[in-house]
């Protein structure tokens, strides 16, 4: 179970988490689906795109200039986006609590 304090961050828009391997992918959506925050297009987290597991590093973030819900990409587009912010560490230390 995801804790309240990540539910609270994850549904705030500009964060960005980088992930290395498809188990980190699991645990960054499956946080996702617990915060009720879903894919920018509109479907649920739980619904994982085959071309999202052959990137690596993958960056999962919710970022407001692409509209409201989660997106992912190479670093890139979240770097230009000054207003993310890269929750990566903080993320994974909290789920470790």
């Amino acid at each position: 179970m995801t804790s309240k304090k990540i539910i609270e961050r994850l549904t705030l828009q500009d964060w960005y988490v980088k992930c290395e391997t498809e188990h980190e992918v699991a645990l960054v959506l499956n946080a996702c689906l617990d915060a009720e925050v879903n894919w920018s297009h509109g479907a649920s987290a739980s619904c994982l795109p085959d071309l999202m597991l052959q990137e690596k590093p993958l960056f999962i973030g919710q970022d407001a200039e692409y509209g409201c819900g989660l997106c992912w990409d190479d670093l890139e587009p979240f770097r230009i986006s000054k207003n993310n912010e890269d929750i990566t560490d903080w993320f994974f230390e909290e789920l470790r609590k």
